[in-house]
């Protein structure tokens, strides 16, 4: 088994812990939630870790059964919603109009943080890798991740102050790009 091949297993299974912490998570902030918006938020998230987490578990499965990091590949799911899609699908579900508190809000900076270091494991990863496929799908993750980011920050901005909210804001959050 090469040295690559070794690296890129240990990352799939720290992902597929993270993943499953991540699931838990956002199922738990699903059932806390205080309002409408922040409980469809989490619901999507925590529907997109669970996709996520299968994703990884068939490449790791495939990588063991073929002895290849070659096989790893950027998910094709077509079936995957922008940040800016939940983040819509959320506000026009709900018709919540209750002003929220300091300590709400914390769960989402916590959710936020949750997302950041997702982004920081999938984008070492990606950095510390030759294989162009295992750093193409490691770069996909963290591209979902970075979009997971700017959804939890555009809900933060609208719940802190919805009358001066002015839209999705769809720019770079963790890349500085």
């Amino acid at each position: 088994m090469s040295d690559e091949l070794k690296f890129c297993l240990k990352i799939l299974d720290e992902a597929i812990k993270f993943e499953e912490e991540g699931m838990a998570f956002f199922k738990e902030r699903e059932k806390e939630a205080p309002s409408a918006v922040e409980r469809s938020v989490f619901a999507s998230l925590a529907a997109d870790e669970a996709g996520h987490r299968a994703y990884l578990v068939k490449m790791r499965d495939e990588m063991v059964a073929k002895n290849d990091v070659g096989v790893l590949k950027v998910d094709a799911d077509e079936g995957h919603r922008t940040a800016r899609q939940i983040f819509e699908g959320s506000m026009a579900a709900v018709a919540d109009t209750d002003p929220y508190s300091t300590d709400e809000l914390e769960i989402l900076r916590g959710a936020l943080e949750v997302e950041r270091r997702g982004y920081k494991m999938y984008a070492d990863a990606a950095a510390g890798v030759s294989s162009p496929a295992a750093k193409a799908t490691f770069e996909d993750l963290a591209s979902q991740e970075q979009q997971h980011y700017r959804l939890l920050q555009n809900t933060l901005d609208y719940l802190s102050d919805p009358e001066g909210f002015h839209g999705f804001d769809e720019s770079p959050m963790l890349d500085g790009g």
